[in-house]
């Protein structure tokens, strides 16, 4: 997938929980904050031992199909996170080159 493409799916997914499958084989789960030209900028939920956890780990969280978020519309998210909240959020910057595909959780 191109850049241009994939800054496209990731600006359409902006505030929603992910999975990201990097180039190298790793996944993991986190939430766009914000894409630029040359990077995707998320956020991932940590422990008290700052070990990242899974999003869909997380007590009350609702899996969203595309189809419920464009019902909703952007920024407005039926997804919530219960009782539980994680230690910690934490953010990465990944190169756009570096990812080989996005999810919707």
């Amino acid at each position: 997938m191109s850049n241009e493409n994939m800054m496209s799916l990731c600006q359409r997914y902006t505030n929603y929980p992910v999975k990201v499958s990097l180039a190298n084989g790793e996944e993991f789960e986190s939430v766009i904050e914000y894409v630029d030209q040359e990077n995707l900028h998320v956020l991932y939920p940590v422990d008290q031992s700052e070990y990242p956890m899974q999003i869909t780990q997380l007590e009350g969280f609702q899996s969203m199909n595309e189809n419920e978020a464009h019902r909703y519309g952007y920024g407005y998210p039926p997804y919530g996170y219960g009782g539980f909240r994680p230690y910690g959020w934490r953010r990465w910057v990944l190169p756009l080159t570096a990812l080989a595909a996005i999810a919707l959780l």
